[in-house]
C-alpha cells in the first residue's frame, strides 16, 4: 500500500500544494489547535516557527504600566468632569486600589461589597 501524499492549501496564495510547508501552529486554550501551511514558494514569506518552550526559558518580560482614568459623563457620553486616575503595574507586582472619594467601594447589589 502506498502512502497518500499530503495535500494542503497555501495560506498565502490559496492554491493547493502536494508539498506543504508548516509555517505556523495555532494553539487553542479550549480545544485542539490547528496548523497553517504554505506552498514552498510562499513559505519564505513567513518567519521561522518559534518553539513555545524557548519562550518559557526567555528572560522574564518587564511588567507593563496600566492607567485607569475615571470620568463623569453625560447620558450622551460627553465628559463633564475628570474624577481621577489610578496607575498600577500589570503582572506579578500589584498596587492596591486606593480607597478615596474618587474611587469609592462598590455598592452594587450584584457583588454585595460595601
Amino acid at each position: 500500500m502506498t502512502a497518500r501524499p499530503a495535500v494542503r492549501m497555501c495560506a498565502r496564495c490559496q492554491r493547493t500544494t502536494s508539498e506543504p510547508v508548516l509555517v505556523h501552529e495555532v494553539h487553542a486554550a479550549t480545544g485542539p489547535g490547528f496548523n497553517v501551511y504554505a506552498c514552498p514558494d510562499c513559505a519564505g514569506h513567513y518567519p521561522p516557527l518559534t518553539d513555545p518552550l524557548e519562550l518559557l526559558e526567555a528572560e522574564t518580560p518587564r511588567p507593563s504600566r496600566m492607567t485607569i482614568r475615571i470620568y463623569k459623563v453625560t447620558p450622551e457620553g460627553a465628559v463633564v468632569q475628570e474624577r481621577g486616575e489610578i496607575r498600577t503595574w500589570t503582572g506579578s507586582r500589584i498596587d492596591p486600589t486606593p480607597q478615596t472619594a474618587a474611587f469609592p467601594p462598590c455598592n452594587c447589589p450584584g457583588c454585595g461589597s460595601t
